[in-house]
């Protein structure tokens, strides 16, 4: 099977790394020169839960020049995610589709406007990765990859994807409304994702500090109360205590600290960000989550005074 992965960062190298040690055929599309360059010239280098091994895999920034897939694996930040989805639109085979494993909300949307949602799958992950330069990747988390039909379905394509995560030991998990799970993965990272990034902490060290502890409390409060406004029914009894619960027995980097770490603008408006603009529409507060996304934008703003200044 061709599979294409588009973003070729943390996650879309650990998703390609391990389906093509599988023995599938997999290119790998990044704006990221040198780590495309390094990919090509020796291969994709992972190490960490899954052991260390090369994968090798077809690498360019171009998707007009890769081959033509059965399945593109979206995986790019969400700023980029409608770049992606017209990338798919190209080098998808006729009977080929689409799934996100982006976080954060809007992104089926966009794909599903630009290729029609007959050809889009979600999911999400629950697994974690480190680039740690150029054609290199570290596991450093494990755990689930739900996956589903956005009519609820258990299509074929769906059964192949499960074979394929399966195989490539990425923990697959399909579910029948994936959006609701989609929602719940959501809450997660806005409880998780910021408050790390602003305060330098890794999840387990959260509770460890009252006030921040506190602070991530309210942060998904407001979180809960648009999931209530907009009659949403997430997968867990108790989100608070499953997110405080999750925290506590991990020390990985999160996503949106190596963005910052790496210059990179975060996914904070595809987040917190949605939270309060979609409070906002809904007449509901929301001041943590709006003090939150403002301070990673001022962040990640950082770094290109410090460029254009040097």
């Amino acid at each position: 099977m061709q599979i294409t992965v588009i973003g070729a960062g943390n996650m879309g190298c650990l998703y390609g790394s391990n389906l093509a040690r599988i023995g599938e055929q997999v290119t790998m599309i990044d704006i990221w020169e040198e780590h495309v360059n390094q990919m090509r010239a020796k291969g994709l280098e992972m190490d960490g839960l899954h052991g260390k091994f090369i994968a090798s895999v077809t690498a360019t920034t171009d998707p007009t020049l890769a081959p033509k897939a059965d399945i593109a694996l979206i995986c790019v930040n969400s700023y980029s995610t409608r770049d992606a989805a017209h990338a798919a639109k190209i080098l998808l085979k006729d009977s080929g589709c689409a799934v996100t494993l982006q976080n954060g909300l809007g992104n089926v949307e966009i794909l599903t406007e630009v290729l029609g949602p007959e050809r889009v799958m979600a999911g999400l992950t629950f697994h974690s990765a480190e680039l740690a330069g150029p054609g290199k990747v570290i596991h450093t988390n494990h755990g689930p990859t739900y996956l589903g039909e956005l009519d609820r379905s258990r299509s074929p394509r769906l059964a192949v994807l499960n074979d394929l995560m399966e195989r490539a030991c990425m923990e697959p998990v399909l579910v029948e409304d994936i959006i609701a799970t989609m929602w719940g993965k959501f809450v997660h990272n806005c409880g998780i994702n910021a408050v790390c990034a602003i305060t330098g902490l890794r999840p387990g060290h959260i509770q460890e500090v009252p006030e921040v502890d506190e602070f991530q409390t309210r942060i998904i409060h407001e979180a809960l109360a648009l999931v209530k406004a907009k009659g949403i029914t997430l997968p867990e009894a108790n989100p608070l205590e499953t997110i405080k619960a999750y925290c506590a027995k991990k020390f990985h980097k999160v996503s949106m600290v190596q963005h910052l770490e790496r210059g990179r603008l975060t996914e904070i408006d595809s987040l917190n960000g949605y939270i309060v603009r979609e409070s906002k529409k809904l007449g509901l507060p929301c001041p943590y989550n709006e003090s939150l996304t403002s301070l990673i934008k001022g962040l990640q703003y950082k770094p290109r005074i410090v460029t254009s200044h040097a």
